[in-house]
């Protein structure tokens, strides 16, 4: 084989070792610091007065005043009254709704009431 024939299967070869070794270390870091519990995952049927019991924050119901004790930003605040209604909390995260850094945040503050209300669809 000629030298330029070894090189060009060379820098191939090494091209999608690095391109694959990326993708690989990138879609680590990215969901490095998202944990899920089953609070997360479970479908909510609790009533509006258990989560004001529990001081939670209902996704669906709270007013532009409840919001900015999440300590979320005005853009993602907008996002999350844009988005309504949820079925569960961790549709934040799934509709793209906030970060899983935002969601980290704020899962022990949130909650939903008696999710039955069909999603919206874009």
């Amino acid at each position: 084989m000629k030298r330029s024939t070894k090189a060009i299967i060379g820098g191939f070869c090494l091209g999608t070792i690095l391109l694959y070794g990326w993708r690989w270390y990138y879609g680590r870091r990215r969901i490095r610091n998202f944990h899920l519990t089953n609070d997360d995952l479970n479908y909510s049927d609790r009533s509006a007065e258990e989560l004001v019991s529990r001081h939670l924050i209902d996704l669906n119901s709270a007013n532009a005043d409840q919001l900015p004790e999440l300590g979320l930003s005005a853009e993602a605040q907008e996002r999350l009254i844009e988005n309504r209604p949820y079925r569960t909390k961790l549709e934040l995260v799934s509709r793209m709704v906030l970060s899983p850094e935002e969601y980290a945040a704020i899962k022990g503050r949130v909650s939903v009431a008696e999710a039955n209300e069909p999603v919206k669809i874009a």
